[in-house]
């Protein structure tokens, strides 16, 4: 079986290690929990099936009964906590630690480098913004960001940048190229919380932009509709059309001249209405 170093959802290494265990034993489910002191024959099934949550002395309890390492035990326990964190100050915590067992182990975390690249919204505006200025120094591009970033922020992106293949370095050790022209997210657990975390970021800048940019450099628009749940799709796939026109445009140009953000939402602002409310 997998070092649990290899997983980054730790329902799934639950799993794998009750099915390792049951092809080689009479192991069941009911046998798992009573050795983790848990009272419901099914509960860790029921954790596994993502319909209950895993407490950190119920995980601790788990690990045991898995027989972990130290360090795998310390892993095993991070992962509980960033899987089921509530908030990004937790669960960048947890992602650190994680990041900092692995290292130390010599072990890539899968779709760890999204999670940072998502993490923080100046690492896609310098993704895009250090090819587009070949020879600009990290204080300059610093400089022109809105809202502006450090210089020792500038250089710690690009070092993660590159290091990720995200960029990499053409004539000089200013000049920087796209690996890839865009970043797929794949199916990474890392990745989701993630990417929430960067919507969030970039709906809260595009709210200072409302009082920061002339009309004349951005545009915002917004409506308010009544809508069934068929034409909700259907304007959710409009959106999918519109997105690859837009790429198509912006990719049809060698040349940039400012970094934009582009931003879709739709959203229910009520419940749905049931036919007794109608």
């Amino acid at each position: 079986m997998r070092s649990v170093l290899e997983y980054n959802n730790f329902r799934k290494y639950i799993l794998d290690f009750y099915k390792e265990k049951k092809r080689t034993t009479s192991f069941s489910w009911r046998d798992f929990a009573r050795a983790a002191e848990f009272n419901s024959p099914v509960f860790l099934k029921l954790v596994c099936d993502g319909r209950s949550g895993l407490s950190l002395e119920g995980a601790e309890r788990v690990a045991k009964v898995m027989d972990l390492s130290e360090f795998e035990y310390d892993y095993f326990i991070a992962l509980v906590k960033f899987n089921q964190a509530k908030r990004d100050t937790e669960r960048n915590e947890a992602f650190n630690t994680l990041q900092n067992i692995a290292k130390i182990h010599k072990v890539n975390i899968v779709g760890a480098d999204l999670y940072t690249y998502f993490s923080n919204w100046k690492y896609a505006a310098l993704r895009e913004l250090a090819p587009a200025m070949p020879g600009a120094k990290p204080n300059h591009l610093a400089k022109i960001c809105i809202p502006p970033l450090s210089t020792e922020e500038v250089n710690e992106a690009l070092k993660f940048l590159l290091s990720s293949h995200l960029l990499s370095r053409t004539h000089g050790k200013h000049f920087y190229t796209q690996t890839n022209r865009s970043v797929a997210t794949g199916a990474f657990d890392f990745a989701v919380p993630a990417i929430r975390s960067f919507h969030k970021q970039m709906g809260e800048l595009a709210l200072k932009t409302l009082d920061t940019i002339p009309t004349t450099e951005r545009n915002f628009s917004s409506m308010t509709l009544g809508l069934t749940e068929k034409s909700y799709q259907k304007i959710v796939r409009e959106f999918e059309n519109f997105r690859k026109k837009v790429i198509a445009i912006a990719t049809s140009e060698e040349a940039t001249e400012r970094i934009y953000e582009f931003n879709l939402q739709l959203f229910p602002l009520t419940q749905k209405i049931t036919k007794e409310e109608k």
